[in-house]
Order: C-alpha cells, then structure tokens, then sequence
C-alpha cells in the first residue's frame, strides 16, 4: 500500500540503496516541514516493519497537508494490518469525505468487512467498482462478502472476475472453491484450491484433507 513520493525531489534510484531511513531523517532535521520527504520517511518505516513510527510520520505530515490521501490511506492501512477496524474505519471515512475514489472506497469496504458489517462493505465495494469495474482486490473482497452471505453464484462470479485481471490472486481461487463446492462444482473447486494452495494460500487442512487434496 505504502508507495515512494517522488515530489520529494530524492532520485529514484536513491530509494533502492541501504542508509534510506537515515538519510531521509537527516534531511528533516534540516527541512522539517519538507513534508514529502516525511511521507517518504514514513513509507521507509513501513516497510522496516517500525509501524509506530510510520504512523507518526504519516500523522506529521497530515499536519502540513491535511487532504493527502495517500498518508490517510495508509494510516488506516496499518489500522487494518493490527486488527484495528474502528480505527481504520474512521480514517478511512474521513478520506472519502475528501477523495471519493475507488482506492478509498474499498479499503473503507475492508474495515466494515473486520467489523462484520457485511452490508456495507458490499455497499462500498459496489460503488468503487462502478468506478473501475478492474480491481482485482475489490472484486475478490467482494466475492468474500457474498461469500459470507451464502450468495454463492454471485461470489463465484466475481472471484472469476478477479482472476480474470489476475489470475495469482490466491485469495480469489480459495473464495471461487468454496462457492463452486457449495453449488456442487466439486471437480472446478478442486483445481481452484489446488491452485490457492499452490500460490501459498492457507487453505483449511480439513477442506483439503475432505477432497483428497493434503
């Protein structure tokens, strides 16, 4: 989710050496309201795993640009990444009030799917398709939500979707099993779990174990 901000005016092959996070760091100290090179630093810190400080970074840099989507976004992304729904969901909102765009929407769509409010992750999903019927992320959670709610030729048909525009989406194969298997597609929901486990998806022993597949 955490992207590399090119505003900031560091090369780009800068990015891909050791010593990142120092030397953006150095930097602030001299320029500290350079707040694209502090969302650079934030999304270093991300991938370093340091989520605390990325979120005060990100946080800092809303300070100088309260409208900048892509710190929102992730802020609620390292929400979800902790289980943090309630969180995640109002960072999330406060962004659409702002961006009402298809990236917003459906991580707005994945913290109601945490909080079990399946109808308004479907609400959202919808909406974020309508505006980029190709993303294979939201057409998979959306198979997940209809999935829950036992509409399985409706989730089937979106996991197929997905894995039309990518077919190494493992969660897609892993939703499209269990709605085949639930419509009797035994044999299709085979392959599909095959495949899922194959691209490293933690497909349920037992479910495995049940079609001969362990």
């Amino acid at each position: 989710m955490a992207i590399i901000d090119n505003n900031s005016g560091v090369p780009e092959d800068e990015f891909l050496r050791e010593g990142l996070i120092d030397r953006l760091q150095q930097y602030l100290q001299a320029e500290p309201e350079a707040w694209h090179v502090r969302y650079n630093l934030a999304v270093a810190l991300t991938h370093a795993g340091d989520l605390d400080l990325a979120l005060e970074h990100f946080r800092q840099v809303l300070q100088y640009a309260p409208k900048h989507m892509e710190s929102l976004i992730n802020i609620g992304g390292i929400h979800l990444s902790r289980g943090e729904a309630d969180q995640a969901l109002r960072t999330f909102t406060t962004a659409l009030s702002v961006w009402d765009v298809p990236l917003v929407r459906a991580n707005l769509a994945v913290a109601y799917i945490q909080l079990g409010q399946m109808e308004e992750a479907e609400r959202h999903l919808r909406e974020a398709l309508k505006m980029d019927p190709n993303l294979p992320d939201a057409l998979t959670n959306l198979g997940s939500v209809l999935l829950r709610q036992e509409r399985y030729q409706e989730s089937a048909e979106f996991s197929r979707r997905a894995l039309e525009i990518s077919a190494d989406f493992a969660m897609a194969h892993n939703n499209l099993a269990l709605a085949l298997l639930a419509l009797d597609q035994v044999d299709e929901a085979r392959e599909h779990l095959l495949e899922a486990k194959r691209q490293g998806y933690p497909v349920h022993p037992e479910l495995l174990a049940s079609l001969g597949l362990e």
